[in-house]
């Protein structure tokens, strides 16, 4: 909040984009299409690895960053799968949330 004596200003700044909303927006990308723009799974991709705070996460996207790296077009149901892995990383890492690691 900025009070400069004459207005009062309130920020509030965006809530950060979750794993799964990027995959989300990641499936809307390739949705009714036969190939997808390698620039633009790397993208959808890179955003993915910003809100990511699973490792298995982080290195699940970079093993398919690394696997589109040299390529032009990606195959979008094969892009498709490659979120699904995404997505399983997420949810069975999540799954050992609950557990107490013993010193």
């Amino acid at each position: 909040m900025i009070d400069d004596g004459r207005m009062t200003i309130s920020f509030t700044p965006p809530s950060a984009p979750t794993v799964a909303r990027c995959i989300a927006d990641a499936r809307a990308l390739v949705e009714g299409e036969q190939f997808v723009a390698q620039a633009r799974c790397v993208d959808a991709l890179l955003d993915c690895l910003n809100a990511a705070v699973r490792v298995s996460v982080v290195d699940t996207v970079l093993e398919i960053l690394s696997d589109i790296a040299h390529v032009k077009l990606v195959k979008a149901a094969e892009f498709s799968s490659a979120l699904d892995f995404v997505q399983m990383s997420l949810q069975v890492d999540a799954a050992f949330d609950h557990l107490e690691l013993m010193p």
